[in-house]
């Protein structure tokens, strides 16, 4: 699964894939989102559920990434950019519907792209010293990678529109106050890794089923949502995990 711009290591059952291009502020060539792809792909078909969790972060000390590799933009067609737009949404939306939890460990700055790829986590977990953005319109541009969709729905309509027309950069601090990062720490990655394996514990179909409920109600509505949540609390009255624990707590208390 390790290419030479994306790194996994396995941690006990939780799988961490840092993006490796430091000398580009791990910037998000056409190269890296085809080894996304390939990472998702990998981590959706593991029947065997060899991993329990996903974590994503940058090598080095300075950036998770910086963003879209701007050299692939200079001089872009219109139709090629709605084109390199549709992949990059499509891969981290894929990303985003994995049946395992993946939590974003931002390491440095998030910007951008970056951003982007970190609001597709489920989690996410920053160092202190980490600035987020979306600084497209400095360039003339705008989110293409579902800026426009997730940052609204995880901070609101007003700072999201904010954050994207000034491209203001914002700190973990700020961040973590707006809901855009849900934890600050010392060591993101040693810390996303330890809430990883806490998740990992739990039910895979439990885990599947809870976030298929949150994404459908979100993205569909209430009606929608309460649906899958009833599906999916029928799918883990099927399995041997619930049956066992359940069992275990009836004969703990009597």
């Amino acid at each position: 699964m390790t290419s030479d711009t994306l790194l996994t290591e396995a941690h006990g059952r939780v799988l961490v894939a840092t993006l490796n291009r430091p000398a580009k502020a791990n910037a998000l060539n056409q190269h890296l989102i085809t080894a996304l792809d390939d990472l998702a792909a990998r981590v959706h078909a593991d029947e065997a559920r060899t991993w329990g969790a996903l974590v994503l972060t940058g090598a080095g000390a300075k950036a998770f990434s910086a963003g879209a590799d701007i050299s692939e933009l200079d001089g872009i067609s219109g139709s090629a950019a709605r084109q390199q737009m549709r992949r990059g949404q499509a891969v981290f939306g894929r990303l985003e519907e994995l049946p395992v939890v993946v939590i974003a460990a931002v390491n440095g700055v998030a910007l951008g792209g970056g951003l982007e790829l970190a609001m597709a986590a489920d989690i996410r977990i920053a160092a202190s010293a980490a600035r987020l953005g979306q600084p497209e319109i400095t360039l003339g541009n705008l989110p293409g990678w579902g800026g426009t969709q997730r940052l609204p729905r995880l901070v609101g309509r007003g700072a999201a529109t904010e954050l994207i027309l000034t491209g203001d950069l914002i700190s973990a601090e700020q961040a973590r106050a707006l809901g855009l990062v849900d934890h600050v720490a010392d060591d993101p990655l040693r810390s996303a890794i330890e809430l990883a394996a806490r998740i990992a514990a739990h039910s895979p179909t439990a885990v599947r089923g809870a976030k298929t409920a949150i994404r459908v109600g979100l993205e569909e509505g209430m009606a929608a949502g309460l649906a899958a949540e009833a599906d999916a609390v029928g799918d883990c009255c099927e399995t041997d995990a619930q049956h066992q624990a359940v069992r275990a707590f009836l004969g703990r208390r009597s």
